[in-house]
């Protein structure tokens, strides 16, 4: 009796090691996992963005002070400055989907981007603006929630309502503030944008510019600058070349095109957008032989 005794515990503490050893193993599995995909996590969560386009040096400067040049493909994060040479220019995807495209000249730092893959409140897209221009269209960040998509200079901050738009700051001393007053210029395409300063919030539709001078000024609607935004020729009429094209009623523009844009020249009519505006991301590849065109 003692023996089969012995011989049953000793079978009961082999179970208990196997059933020991098997939760070890799930468990030391689960964390295994677990730490893969926060590590996963945390390193995508840094970044911002991806370089779809570069033309000329382009410069991405991180919060330590480190530096380095930037080519097709590279990642932007969140504290990166992008500086771009005064005949350079890059555009981004961002993970949100949305597209950045930075103008000669320019620095445009990446204050905060946070996206999980979808709109849960915590998202935000925060960029500051410290000189030249950049084009946006925007991607799900602000759809929903307005004040998560935020560009702030050091005149004004312009928030979103679903947009393609355009901001450019001129700042003291340098070319364009020969010709153009000092300020934070921004340009609406489609939807629309707040600027806002200490003194008041102006509200810029397409085809329209809000500019604020400083941020203790109003910032006001004024006609589009051109010295600023590219302004391309209106289409030519052409005659019909078959009876179904002469029976169309679609008039002719007798207007200005600024960046797909209708815009009357040195006007800034309030509502003037075609019916079905056609708006192509930011470029396109001119493939290996030519640069990219930003604008």
């Amino acid at each position: 009796m003692k023996t089969i005794t012995h011989s049953s515990s000793h079978k009961g503490t082999m179970l208990n090691l196997a059933q020991m050893n098997m939760i070890i193993h799930i468990s030391l599995g689960i964390l295994l996992v677990a730490g893969i995909t926060f590590i996963s996590q945390s390193a995508h969560a840094g970044i911002a963005g991806h370089v779809q386009f570069v033309n000329g040096s382009v410069q991405a400067t991180n919060s330590a002070g480190q530096t380095r040049n930037l080519h097709k493909g590279d990642a932007v994060h969140e504290s990166d400055t992008v500086t771009t040479s005064k005949n350079a220019s890059v555009q981004f995807k961002m993970r949100d989907g949305g597209m950045i495209a930075v103008r000669p000249d320019s620095q445009l730092k990446f204050d905060s981007f946070v996206f999980m893959g979808k709109e849960d409140g915590t998202e935000k897209s925060f960029f500051s603006l410290l000189k030249g221009g950049f084009r946006a269209i925007t991607g799900l960040i602000g759809q929903q929630n307005k004040p998560n998509y935020r560009i702030t200079t050091v005149a004004s901050t312009i928030g979103i309502r679903g947009t393609d738009h355009e901001v450019y700051v001129v700042v003291p001393g340098s070319e364009l503030a020969a010709t153009v007053p000092v300020g934070t210029y921004d340009k609406v395409n489609v939807g629309a944008t707040v600027m806002t300063t200490s003194q008041g919030t102006v509200n810029v539709l397409p085809n329209q510019m809000g500019f604020a001078a400083a941020n203790d000024q109003m910032p006001l609607l004024q006609p589009v600058n051109l010295n600023l935004f590219t302004v391309v020729p209106a289409p030519t009429p052409q005659a019909p070349t078959s009876p179904a094209q002469a029976g169309q009623t679609e008039a002719t523009r007798d207007s200005a095109v600024v960046d797909r844009a209708v815009q009357e020249q040195n006007t800034a009519p309030e509502s003037m957008m075609p019916k079905s505006p056609t708006l192509i991301p930011i470029i396109q590849d001119q493939g290996a032989g030519a640069p990219p065109k930003v604008f």
